[in-house]
């Protein structure tokens, strides 16, 4: 996925959000490092290696480690995690409600199948 300049907003009320307060200080910081490296739709690679180079590229953390904390995330609901033939995808399900993007980009990404956004 191509870095493009992207500007994201955190509303002050994430930190007292009931599905944040289940997370980690790690899970917080990495769903924030997801929420940035989405592209205009809410999409983004989530195989443990792109996350890990994107969000966590000064880091030596496991894939395991970056693994767990995805799972705990699509569980509580701030992100779905889907298969499109053997490449792993993520999205937001709420990023357009909370983000206002000025010049909007298609994703290159496959989309999520409409299940995954419930």
């Amino acid at each position: 996925m191509p870095l493009m300049a992207r500007i994201r907003t955190i509303k002050p009320t994430f930190w007292g959000d009931d599905k944040v307060a289940k997370l980690t200080r790690d899970e917080r910081l990495l769903f924030l490092g997801l929420v940035s490296m989405a592209d205009d739709e809410g999409r983004f690679l989530a195989s443990n290696a792109a996350v890990a180079g994107f969000v966590f590229p000064n880091d030596e953390l496991s894939p395991a480690r970056i693994g767990r904390w995805m799972k705990h995330l699509d569980a509580v609901g701030l992100i779905r995690v889907y298969d499109v033939g053997s490449v792993r995808y993520g999205v937001l399900p709420k990023f357009t409600t909370h983000q206002v993007i000025n010049r909007k980009t298609k994703s290159v990404l496959p989309e999520p199948p409409p299940e995954t956004l419930l």
